[in-house]
């Protein structure tokens, strides 16, 4: 029997393909309306902002990069590594964290490897929380561009 469902690792790497290459439409039909993502910011971001985000991010650093590896999937439950990398040539903002503006640096970015577990449901990514350490999060990031980010009340 020729099945044509994707698997959950499939869609896993679709959708992180879609952000890497600014296919802002295609990576939104990978998430579930009531997607979230944790872990990588101070708060938990639904689709809208985790875009914004991921949209601002490419704007100041348009060769962004997650470098998805060693994806394991098991019952619905993507596990894999992420390790960001690229080059700000742009300034940019990030409206969803309430920071300012984040000036040119001209900086390369080059971040830990985190840890990054998906849940599907009916092939769409619910959920998407990542491990980071440290070093790691939108903290390192903006760290990496001589950037400190201010603590946020929630």
């Amino acid at each position: 029997m020729d099945n044509m469902v994707d698997t959950p690792g499939e869609i896993v790497r679709m959708f992180m393909s879609a952000l890497e290459t600014s296919e802002w439409e295609n990576a939104s039909q990978y998430m579930a309306d009531h997607f979230l993502m944790s872990g990588w910011t101070p708060r938990a971001l639904n689709k809208n902002d985790f875009l914004a985000i991921i949209k601002g991010l490419k704007e100041g650093i348009p060769g962004l990069i997650f470098n998805l590896h060693n994806v394991q999937e098991d019952d619905g439950v993507v596990n894999g590594t992420i390790k960001m990398t690229g080059y700000q040539s742009d300034s940019f903002i990030l409206p969803p964290l309430g920071l300012p503006p984040i000036p040119q640096m001209a900086a390369s970015i080059n971040m830990p490897t985190e840890d990054v577990t998906y849940t599907l449901e009916q092939q769409q990514i619910t959920t998407m929380a990542v491990h980071a350490g440290p070093d790691g999060g939108i903290r390192g990031l903006l760290r990496q561009l001589g950037v400190e980010m201010p603590p946020i009340v929630q």
